[in-house]
């Protein structure tokens, strides 16, 4: 059985770049089902259609930038974004960065790029995707040529690393190419906490608390705290 086609949208306020790409994305099977220019656009257009990743620029027309329009998808929607751009200066990825897109990819792009990029994301390549199964206590992780079943209660934390995630246990540590947010949304076990941008922690898992900096230790790993999830976190443990 052949799998249906990856359907993409691209947003690019560059009509020669976006024919171009659209182009070469449908000659290695990749069905492009709209080109947009504005970040107004897009959300709009997801509000009845829904596309299976979004190749995204940063400048584009309109009040909104690629920046602004992910974060705004990421609200509503588990859409994998690719971001092409020709900005690449520090400031504006360190902005990109923390709608933790699954790639950061220059202008000009090399088809070969944007299409691994593309398998990344979808997960289409059989590339590090895990999959759940019906059992409510424990998912089913890809490692290697096998799936491994890991139970919530044995998860330590989570770790976010851009578009990747690792998921770290007493006696391994998971990495695979899926944003935290998703992880978090298939991983519902209530001792699981965020306590930083980049953190889920077991908090059943706890065995120190520096209150100094606030910060965690699970074993000998130090797991920094955020100030907004400080006093929340406090409240869960029992204290003398």
């Amino acid at each position: 059985m052949s799998r249906r086609a990856i359907k993409t949208i691209i947003v690019e306020d560059e009509p020669i770049i976006a024919a171009d790409l659209s182009q070469q994305l449908q000659k290695s099977g990749i069905e492009v089902i709209d080109i947009l220019e504005d970040g107004e656009s897009v959300l709009k257009f997801l509000e009845s259609s829904l596309a299976d990743v979004i190749i995204l620029d940063i400048q584009l027309y309109g009040d909104l930038d690629g920046i602004d329009v992910a974060n705004q998808v990421n609200k509503r929607h588990d859409i994998p974004i690719i971001f092409l751009t020709s900005n690449t200066e520090s400031r504006t990825f360190n902005r990109a960065k923390l709608t933790y897109p699954h790639a950061f990819l220059s202008k000009p792009f090399r088809i070969r790029d944007v299409l691994h990029a593309i398998e990344l994301a979808t997960d289409q390549n059989d590339g590090d995707k895990f999959e759940e199964d019906l059992v409510s206590d424990a998912i089913f992780i890809k490692n290697k040529d096998s799936m491994e079943k890991v139970f919530f209660s044995d998860i330590l934390y989570m770790k976010a690393d851009g578009a990747y995630t690792q998921i770290k246990t007493a006696e391994k540590e998971y990495v695979f190419s899926q944003n935290m947010k998703t992880v978090e949304e298939k991983i519902n076990y209530k001792p699981m906490k965020r306590v930083h941008r980049s953190y889920i922690v077991n908090v059943s898992k706890v065995d120190r608390i520096s209150q100094g900096s606030l910060s965690l230790y699970v074993g000998k790993d130090q797991i920094p705290v955020s100030r907004s999830h400080r006093e929340d976190l406090l409240q869960l443990f029992k204290t003398l």
